[in-house]
């Protein structure tokens, strides 16, 4: 049962006294959704409780692996939104429908304490996590004739472990990811960004698309800004 191992729990209910349900399925990744010691949050889960109280809404909260970013699984799902910082990529918009971003990022890199750093790709040694684009981008590197040392992990969390203990220099991040684990562990985000993308949230009931858009796009400019700024601090 494929999608029963896909929906992992109800994790928690926020407002109540509100009689329908705003069901969100949350790829777990900081800051956007994540577990701090017994306390769910992130950026994501602060908006969307936020959203869901102005829409007369009660907050369902659903864990999702990042595999579920499938439409074949999330069609059956049963639920309102998908969480987590999504980029929405050209491929992703052709195959969900999305809300009004709420936020660019992009593709940054990520430099250890201590590390000065002039660009030159030949200079640093980068970490990358299996399969993502980071990896991906090296490899690009490499074909070109570049001469790039780099490191394959399996999650962020080895990432970050292996360049506080300074085995490798350098790695790839999402923008606001980046600027989090900057601000956590004394790293520095380099200027130039790979690239850059909005992000936001993918839209699985078309009933609500209109009412949660509108919403979304009251909050941007201030209670949006906000949670960015208490999360990562002032985006430059």
């Amino acid at each position: 049962m494929k999608i029963l191992a896909v929906l992992l729990i109800v994790l928690l209910f926020v407002g109540l006294s509100f009689s329908q349900f705003l069901k969100v399925g949350f790829l777990l990744g900081s800051p956007y959704a994540f577990w701090k010691a017994q306390t769910f949050g992130g950026i994501d889960y602060d908006i969307l409780k936020k959203v869901a109280q102005l829409m007369d809404y009660q907050l369902e909260v659903y864990v999702l692996p990042f595999s579920a970013l499938d439409p074949t699984v999330l069609d059956k799902i049963g639920l309102d939104i998908i969480a987590g910082g999504i980029h929405m990529t050209e491929e992703r918009q052709k195959l969900y429908t999305f809300s009004i971003p709420y936020v660019e990022s992009g593709l940054a890199i990520v430099l250890r304490k201590g590390i000065q750093w002039n660009g030159d790709v030949e200079k640093i040694t980068f970490g990358v996590k299996h399969g993502a684009t980071g990896e991906k981008i090296v490899k690009e590197w490499i074909n070109t004739g570049k001469k790039v040392k780099y490191v394959s992990f399996v999650s962020n969390e080895e990432i970050i472990a292996n360049m506080i203990t300074k085995k490798i220099d350098a790695a790839f991040f999402d923008y606001i990811n980046a600027l989090y684990i900057a601000r956590t562990y004394d790293f520095t985000v380099y200027k130039e960004l790979i690239y850059k993308i909005n992000v936001g949230y993918i839209i699985l009931n078309k009933n609500i698309e209109k009412k949660f858009n509108e919403i979304l796009k009251e909050l941007k400019s201030t209670y949006i800004n906000q949670v960015l700024t208490s999360y990562i601090g002032t985006i430059k």
